[in-house]
């Protein structure tokens, strides 16, 4: 199995954050090599930015993703900018909040409309990493959960927790009605 992961957004939205979490929760009781990288433009903030991860129970001969499984797009920018290479087989997640696509066949969750309900609009990205989570095979809420409190002090921890649940949430109902 070899899993390839490119998140896409803006810098400051977490884009990089999401990926690493991804990669620490993937390695967590799993036996599986990972790699993550990042890119992103002279702006430090605002500007595209994309992190990919790879997954694999094989070693890893080439660490950045040149064949997309699955692509989670943070704002319009992340997505025109990164999504060129997109086959009708990737599995596509967009916060459909920000991102306009006419895809049908996309998983979209209003990631920064339910990170506002919160009154934390800094949490998007975590928002979208629990909708991930329910997609992906053999990622375990629990570890992503374990990532996240791991990297965060108590402080922000709870907030950053509360949202990935919100958006793990949301992801179990949109499967539900899908199968409806």
């Amino acid at each position: 199995m070899r899993l390839n992961v490119r998140f896409a957004g803006a810098g400051g939205q977490g884009v990089v954050l999401s990926s690493v979490l991804l990669a620490k929760a993937y390695g967590l009781g799993e036996d599986f090599y990972i790699t993550q990288t990042q890119s992103y433009g002279p702006e430090a903030r605002g500007g595209a930015c994309k992190a990919e991860v790879v997954i694999s129970d094989e070693d890893i001969d080439y660490m950045k993703v040149d064949d997309v499984d699955v692509f989670i797009a943070y704002n319009q920018k992340g997505y025109d900018k990164y999504c060129a290479d997109l086959e009708d087989k990737d599995m596509v997640l967009v916060n459909s909040t920000l991102v306009e696509t006419n895809n049908q066949n996309y998983y979209e969750v209003p990631g920064t409309a339910i990170a506002e309900q919160m009154k934390k609009p800094q949490v998007v990205n975590m928002v979208m990493l629990g909708a991930l989570t329910k997609l992906l095979p053999k990622l375990h809420y629990d570890k992503v959960m374990d990532a996240i409190e791991e990297d965060f002090p108590a402080s922000l921890a709870v907030d950053n927790m509360e949202a990935f649940d919100r958006g793990y949430k949301y992801m179990e109902r949109e499967l539900a009605d899908r199968a409806g």
